[in-house]
């Protein structure tokens, strides 16, 4: 029976022996492979028992003992299983220095562990506990602290590495100075039998970032930051999985400048902090504006990091390798999906830029060099139209306002840059939406131009010189470098559509200028080459391209003409009637101001007189008109005439020549004799009118002198006198009335002659004393009127005259008849009929009778002879009757000499 028993011992010692020592190979936890084994059967399984020693050969010594006697003793045993670990405790033996004992003399807790399978210890000298082995799953991590191990350095908060089998060999861990606390190296997928009483494990998950994400790292361990260094560097350390690389290569504490990409991690997160944060997606339609949270300093003066090569702020460190600058960043990011460190970069969105058609858009620049002081607007540099914002830094763009704008289109910009004046935002900034659409000129209009950069307008000049090159002010930069000039600008823009700076160029539409069919233009330049002539006014009318009033008119049509550097007068060619009177006129008008023209006469009457003139212009002469007279009204004046050229000739040339004429003339004459002498008043100020306007151009074709207002006093003189006049034509009628009633009488009473010359006699003696009288009653009266009014005296003593000069006419009237009937009968005849009355009247006394007929014969030649032969007789008769009377009676004398002088008043004419 023994035999049988150690045959089968050996066979199962065999067995065992070499599954053993597989074991023993596999986990190389025994310090020797060549210690014996003792083996001792139980039942059908095989115990592994413990390393021969002094104390285990006695246990082999008795349980063989026990099993050769036929009695089986198993204390001690233990089963280690294979997820499992044994952790003894030694319960005597010397102490040790450390919180596990290194040395199998040592009591304590035992840095060796016990492996998978049986184990036999002493229970009074050992305690054997047994845990888990440490299995770490795909997804999980291991964090390991030591609870002991060499102290860590003055400001190390982990632990380095040290080869130790992944913490499954303590003693390693101890003699290659592994630290205390908490470890750089982490566990990863696997199973680890560690002890537990020395290492700590805890599981976490693996770091997962995915796709529409990136890991911000953060490092609690490190070397320092330098001063002013808020990220650590990059190094290589498989993505902060290779925690011992990342403090080899030094690795800085604090957010790092790398990140985590889409990828699973096996991060010791204990060490490295990792935030997840999404991927930087610019949509379509948008830009990315980027700041840089840390970098260089910006310069004094600058506001805006430079561009630099870093993948689009995708490499952080080639940010920093290359000067990349802290603050707002000059590049952009454009539509598309971006992974960025977003603990340094601050990444906001804007909408591109978008001008709609028929509309321009105006940049401000919030970085750049500073304007000099002579501009108001930043210079155009080469900068794609701004969506280069490093080549408008590089070429030297300008802070402010810019000169150059953009036009229809989409634009990508850096709009923290540059600030984007729309018709959408444009009130916000101070304009109208209208300021920034395309300026559109229309067809029957010009643009005239205000630039409001450029250099100052020379002295003496009223607008800028025309400048080649710049493309109708739609290119600011090119008018600039061409040295054009701020203001009024000579050239203008015609029928179009123009885009244009409204920070640059103002633009007043105005009509073509219009003449009509019965109209010229004169065009006055004020802009041009200066006329240098010392010669008459005439010949300083000048050729196109000079200043002044130009020799050639503009014939009726439309043209364009910039009206704010050339005047251009429109002078009527048809006749112009220009009345001075008190009537109501439009006030339009040329004549509105025209008054009747009061005038004072030589004998001191004042009067109205309305005149009208008539006057033409030819369109030859229309420019030296313009010339003379002018065409810029007085500036205090508020009327809106049809042509102020013309109304200057009126005012200042014709009203006060017509209004000088008349008063001169008025002053040579009497009042009624002005009016009488009307017609030669009138050809003498048409002829002088038409003199003097010819100087100026101007065709006089008539002037009228209308009405003539007296004074009312002169209006009864007038009244007066047609009075007189209407007497006299009486008197003349009468008188004629009077011959022939005379010679009626002489025919048939020729006896009543000397009654009718006694009467006649008489009464012209009646009427010369009556004539008298009234003279010197007026001579009374006009003295007493003198007194009162000189006026009154003039005027009395005129109607005085004119009685007087009526009553002398009657007299000579008187005289004159007689003086015919002297004449008619002969003075000898008309004496010899006086004496006959005297003998008549003698005979009647005598009563002598006298023949009643006295028969005369006649030759029948001659009838005046045949009359002179019976007077003749007839006074033979008489004188015999004459002497029969002297020898009666002395008969008194009659002086018929002085009778006859009576009569027939010597006249020497």
């Amino acid at each position: 029976m023994l035999g049988a028993v150690s045959f089968s011992l050996n066979q199962q010692t065999q067995a065992f022996t070499a599954k053993s020592t597989l074991q023993v190979a596999s986990k190389k936890s025994l310090a020797t492979q060549d210690r014996k084994l003792a083996i001792a059967p139980l039942g059908n399984s095989s115990i592994l028992l413990a390393q021969i020693s002094p104390v285990g050969g006695i246990a082999v010594i008795l349980v063989v003992c026990g099993i050769v006697t036929g009695v089986i003793l198993v204390p001690g045993i233990v089963q280690i299983g294979q997820n499992e670990i044994g952790i003894e405790r030694k319960k005597f033996g010397r102490p040790t220095s450390h919180l596990i004992a290194f040395d199998e003399k040592e009591a304590g807790w035992q840095a060796k562990i016990l492996s998978p399978g049986l184990h036999w210890r002493l229970p009074w000298l050992y305690e054997i506990h047994k845990e888990e082995a440490v299995c770490i799953a795909p997804d999980k991590i291991g964090i390991v602290e030591a609870k002991d191990g060499a102290p860590l350095s003055s400001g190390q908060n982990f632990g380095k590495v040290v080869e130790c089998n992944n913490f499954q060999d303590a003693q390693a861990f101890f003699k290659n100075q592994g630290q205390r606390g908490k470890q750089r190296a982490i566990l990863n997928i696997g199973t680890y039998r560690i002890n537990t009483k020395l290492f700590a494990v805890e599981i976490r998950d693996v770091i997962r970032i995915h796709p529409d994400q990136v890991g911000i790292v953060e490092a609690k361990d490190g070397a320092p930051l330098s001063s002013g260094q808020n990220f650590g560097k990059v190094v290589e350390c498989n993505d902060f999985q290779d925690a011992q690389a990342f403090f080899e290569k030094g690795g800085q504490r604090g957010k790092q400048l790398a990140i985590l990409k889409a990828a699973t991690y096996q991060i010791n997160t204990e060490l490295f902090k990792i935030q997840r944060d999404s991927v930087i997606r610019i949509q379509t339609g948008e830009v990315g504006i980027v700041e840089a949270r840390d970098g260089a300093l910006l310069p004094p003066g600058q506001n805006f990091g430079k561009l630099v090569k870093c993948n689009d702020f995708q490499d952080a460190q080639a940010f920093f390798d290359q000067g990349g600058q802290k603050g707002k960043q000059l590049a952009i990011l454009k539509a598309g999906t971006y992974q960025i460190n977003t603990a340094l970069f601050k990444v906001s969105t804007a909408p591109i830029v978008k001008v709609l058609p028929g509309e321009i858009a105006l940049v401000v620049a919030q970085g750049g060099t500073p304007l000099s002081p002579e501009r108001i607007l930043g210079r155009a540099v080469e900068c794609n139209n701004f969506e280069d914002a490093q080549a408008f830094i590089a070429n030297g763009g300008q802070r402010g306002k810019q000169l150059a704008i953009l036009r229809a289109g989409e634009y990508q910009i850096n709009t923290d840059l540059f600030t984007i004046v729309t018709t959408v935002n444009a009130t916000e900034y101070g304009m109208k939406p209208e300021d920034l659409k395309i300026c559109t000129v229309a067809a029957d209009k010009i643009g005239i131009v205000t630039t409001l950069d450029g250099l100052p307008i020379p002295e003496g000049e009223v607008a800028g010189s025309f400048i080649e090159g710049h493309n109708k002010f739609q290119n600011g930069q090119k008018f600039i470098d061409a040295g054009g000039f701020r203001g009024l600008q000579e050239e203008f823009l015609q029928e179009g559509s123009w885009s244009l700076n409204p920070w640059f160029v103002q633009v007043e539409q105005v009509p073509l200028t219009e003449i009509s069919a019965d109209k010229v233009g004169v065009i006055t330049s004020y802009i041009g080459k200066n006329f240098d002539s010392a010669s008459t006014k005439e010949s300083r009318l000048v050729d196109e391209g000079y200043k002044g009033v130009q020799k050639i008119p503009l014939r009726p049509g439309k043209y364009p003409i910039n009206t704010r550097v050339k005047s251009v007068e429109v002078v009527p060619t048809n006749e112009i009637i220009l009345n001075w009177s008190d009537e109501p006129k439009p006030d339009d008008n040329y004549d509105t101001n025209l008054k009747a023209l009061k005038l004072r006469s030589k004998d001191g009457f004042t009067f109205d007189i309305r005149v009208t003139q008539v006057i033409s212009i030819a369109e030859e002469d229309a420019p030296r008109m313009i010339l003379r007279v002018g065409a810029k009204v007085a500036e205090n004046s508020n009327q809106k005439y049809k042509n102020t050229a013309i109304k200057n000739l009126v005012s200042r040339v014709l009203g006060p020549m017509i209004d000088s004429f008349f008063r001169n003339s008025a002053q040579g004459y009497e009042a009624l004799d002005f009016q009488d002498n009307r017609v030669e008043i009138q050809r003498g100020a048409e002829e002088h009118i038409k003199a003097a306007l010819n100087a100026y151009g101007v065709q006089a074709i008539s002037t009228l002198i209308n009405e003539i207002d007296p004074p009312d006093e002169l209006e009864e003189l007038v009244k007066q006198s047609k009075v007189f006049e209407k007497q006299l034509e009486t008197i003349e009628a009468e008188k004629l009335t009077e011959q022939q009633r005379q010679g009626l009488i002489e025919e048939r009473e020729r006896t009543k002659a000397k009654a009718e010359i006694v009467k006649a006699e008489r009464d012209l003696e009646i009427a010369d004393l009556k004539a008298k009288a009234k003279i010197k009653q007026v001579e009374a009266d006009a003295e007493a009127k003198r007194r009162m009014d000189d006026v009154d005296l003039n005027t009395r003593r005129q109607q005085l005259d004119m009685d007087a000069d009526y009553q002398e006419r009657l007299r000579n009237i008187e005289i004159e008849e007689l003086k015919q009937k002297i004449l008619a009968l002969s003075p000898e005849l008309y004496a010899k009929i006086e004496l006959e009355k005297a003998w008549s009247h003698a005979l009647a006394q005598l009563k002598i009778e006298m023949p009643e007929i006295f028969i005369g014969g006649s030759s029948g030649n001659s009838p005046g002879a045949d009359a002179l032969q019976a007077g003749t007789m007839q006074f033979a008769w008489m004188d015999m009757l004459r002497d029969m009377l002297r020898q009666r009676e002395p008969v008194k004398q009659i002086d018929m000499s002085a009778k006859v002088e009576v009569l027939n008043p010597v006249d020497n004419d």
